[in-house]
């Protein structure tokens, strides 16, 4: 009679079901569902898409939703108003973090808003076990110096509620410090260009992941539901690079 050595047949292949398992399970601990709140200067070249897109690229998975509005403020989005149902997405959504950013003059010309509805807002994302992150903008093209009110205020803002400070506008000028033909605002002098978003999400994709933006491709490419493609990005080698190394400067000087 022959007898099977059973165990030692099934064994191998128990250890590997057990490892694809666990490695299973760790993806999907590292994914991380991130809501994006603010207006143009989150929707233009849509930000959201491209920090997915940039993570995706690493094999880090990042689902990104926005709730925008063109020209919104953080009390719009607390009021409900123009049509933005922030505050049911931010209950509802189980997301882990929650990016705030308010309207690009908050800090100049209503602070004590920019205090009051970032409170706000961020006790609701702290109920819903999410964490807040602090989307710092920029200063306008033609007032270099706004940057110092905006960092100032956004920092008190992040040390007053315990959030994360994301300083994407620290990066634009230290941007234009070493590049001050660079590219990245839109015509109007207040929107971002396409490398204008490049550089964010290289900023956005730095804190959120811990890893260095250094070496993260210059093209981002999508799909629409018919498998077409969809180019988000397209930047040279030389300006993707450039854009990775001061997001990287800026997050190592600025962030713990």
């Amino acid at each position: 009679m022959i007898k099977f050595k059973s165990v030692n047949y099934f064994k191998p292949l128990f250890i590997f079901l057990l490892l694809s398992f666990g490695h299973t399970l760790s993806a999907q601990e590292e994914t991380k569902k991130i809501l994006f709140v603010g207006n143009s200067y989150t929707f233009f070249w849509n930000l959201p898409q491209t920090v997915n897109l940039l993570a995706k690229s690493q094999n880090i998975d990042l689902m990104t939703k926005q709730s925008t509005a063109g020209g919104a403020n953080w009390g719009h989005h607390w009021k409900g108003e123009r049509n933005l149902n922030t505050k049911e997405i931010i209950a509802d959504g189980d997301f882990d973090i929650v990016v705030l950013q308010n309207h690009s003059l908050s800090t100049i010309d209503r602070p004590d808003s920019l205090m009051r509805y970032g409170q706000l807002l961020n006790d609701q994302i702290k109920q819903s076990g999410a964490d807040t992150y602090l989307y710092m903008t920029w200063a306008r093209e033609w007032d270099p110096y706004m940057i110092d009110t905006i960092k100032e205020k956004y920092t008190a803002l992040a040390e007053k509620i315990n959030a994360r400070l994301v300083p994407v506008g620290l990066a634009w000028n230290r941007a234009k410090e070493l590049r001050p033909d660079i590219q990245l605002y839109f015509p109007d002098g207040s929107h971002q260009s396409s490398l204008g978003t490049y550089l964010s999400a290289c900023v956005f994709y730095g804190i959120i992941t811990g890893k260095s933006p250094v070496g993260l491709p210059s093209n981002l490419v999508s799909e629409d539901k018919y498998g077409e493609k969809i180019y988000l990005q397209l930047q040279t080698s030389q300006d993707a690079l450039f854009c990775q190394k001061v997001a990287e400067e800026i997050i190592n000087e600025y962030i713990d």
